[in-house]
C-alpha cells in the first residue's frame, strides 16, 4: 500500500498530541484547583506569574510539537494526496529539547503546586544546559581557533617542509 507509513505516521502522531493535550490541561486543572482554590492564603503576584511563564512554556512546546507533527498534503488539484505523515517526535535534536522541556514544566508546575515554592529554581537548569552547549559548540571553537593564514618564520617552514619529508618516506623494516 503506498504511503502506508505515512499514514501511521499521521494516526501515531495525532493520538501523541491529543494525549498531551490532555496531560497539560490536567496539570493546569489541578495546579488552578489546588493552589488557588485550596491555597488561596499564600496564592500571590509570584504564583501568577509563575502559572503564566508555565503556561507560555506549554503554548511554545506545543506549538513546536504540533507544527512537527503535522502532516503534509499535495495540493487539492493535484489530488491532495498525503505526501508526508510529518517528523517523527521521537527524534534526536531540536524536538528532543522540547520534549525535556515540557517534562521540566509538568514537574515543577506540579512540584510547586502541591509540595514547595523551592521547585521553580529548576527552571534555570535549561538555561544553564544551553549556555553550556553554546560554549563548547560554538564559541569555544570559534574564539580558540589558531589563525591559519599566519605567515610561518623560516625556522618553522623549515622544520614543517622537513616533518612533511620524513612522513612521506616509505619505511623498510626487517623480515623476520
Amino acid at each position: 500500500m503506498a504511503n502506508d507509513s505515512a499514514k501511521k505516521r499521521v494516526i501515531i502522531n495525532r493520538e501523541l498530541m491529543q494525549r498531551y493535550r490532555r496531560i497539560i490541561l490536567g496539570v493546569n486543572a489541578l495546579y488552578v484547583l489546588f493552589r488557588m482554590w485550596y491555597l488561596w492564603p499564600s496564592f500571590s503576584n509570584w504564583h501568577m506569574g509563575g502559572f503564566a511563564l508555565t503556561s507560555t512554556i506549554y503554548a511554545a512546546c506545543y506549538f513546536m510539537l504540533s507544527k512537527a507533527a503535522a502532516p503534509k498534503y499535495a495540493p487539492l488539484a493535484e489530488g491532495g494526496a498525503l505526501i508526508s505523515g510529518g517528523e517523527d517526535l521521537g527524534q534526536a535534536g531540536v524536538l528532543e529539547y522540547t520534549w525535556d522541556m515540557l517534562y521540566t514544566t509538568l514537574f515543577v508546575q506540579l512540584a510547586t503546586g502541591f509540595l514547595h515554592d523551592g521547585f521553580w529554581l529548576l527552571f534555570t537548569i535549561p538555561p544553564c544546559i544551553g549556555v553550556y552547549f553554546l560554549w563548547t559548540k560554538v564559541i569555544y571553537p570559534w574564539i580558540s581557533k589558531p589563525d591559519s593564514n599566519a605567515p610561518l618564520s623560516a625556522e618553522e617552514e623549515k622544520r614543517r617542509a622537513k616533518a612533511e619529508a620524513k612522513a612521506g618516506r616509505v619505511k623498510y623494516s626487517k623480515a623476520r
